[in-house]
C-alpha cells in the first residue's frame, strides 16, 4: 500500500532523520518520493514510494508524542554486557523507522549518563553512543516541531510540562 505524501510535508526518514519531500520522480518504471534531510548533507534520498513503509513516516502528532514521553518514563535501563549482541539491537532499532524503537534508545543514553553520573560505571563503546545520541536527536528533533519549541529547549520543555524523566 503506497502511503500519501505531499510535497514540502516533513517526515521522518529512519536514518537521516528530519526530512521534507521535496519532489516526486520516476526512475526505470518506478514512482520515487524524493526527500532532503533538514539537518543533514542536503543530498536528494530517493524513496520508493511502494516501500516507504518502515523507511519514512509522517511526524506524530502531540497525542502520539503524550504517549512515547509516557512510554520513555517506564523505560529501564538495559545494558547488554555482549557489545556485537548490543550493537545489533541498537542498528536494528535505529533503523526500524519505529518512534518507539528511538524512544527507547534516547531514555538508554539518559540512563547511561544518569547511572555513570551516580557512580555505577556503565560501559559503551563510542559506536553504541553514537547510535544513542543519533536517536537522541531524531526523537528531540521531532518532538521540538511537534510542540513547535525549539530545540534547544525542547528536553527542559518536555520536563516541565509532561514530566519526562530525562
Amino acid at each position: 500500500m503506497i502511503k500519501t505524501y505531499s510535497l514540502n510535508q516533513k517526515v521522518v526518514h529512519c536514518r537521516e532523520g528530519l526530512c521534507v519531500i521535496f519532489s516526486e520522480t520516476t526512475i526505470n518504471g518506478n514512482e520515487y518520493f524524493v526527500v532532503k534531510s533538514t539537518t543533514g548533507s542536503g543530498e536528494n534520498i530517493y524513496v520508493l514510494k511502494t516501500k516507504t513503509e518502515n523507511i519514512i513516516r509522517p511526524l506524530m502528532s502531540v497525542e502520539e508524542a503524550k504517549e512515547i514521553i509516557k512510554y520513555m518514563n517506564s523505560v529501564e535501563a538495559e545494558f547488554i554486557n555482549n557489545t556485537k549482541q548490543r550493537r545489533d539491537i541498537y542498528k536494528r532499532k535505529l533503523g526500524s523507522g519505529n518512534v518507539m524503537d528511538l524512544a527507547y534508545l534516547a531514555k538508554q543514553l539518559f540512563l547511561f549518563h544518569y547511572l555513570n553520573a551516580k557512580g555505577t560505571v556503565v560501559k559503551l563503546g563510542p559506536t553504541d553512543i553514537e547510535m544513542l545520541q543519533n536517536a537522541d536527536k531524531i526523537l528531540f528533533d521531532e518532538m521540538s516541531l511537534v510542540f513547535n519549541i525549539n530545540n534547544d529547549e525542547i528536553k527542559p520543555f518536555l520536563i516541565k510540562k509532561y514530566n519526562l524523566i530525562y
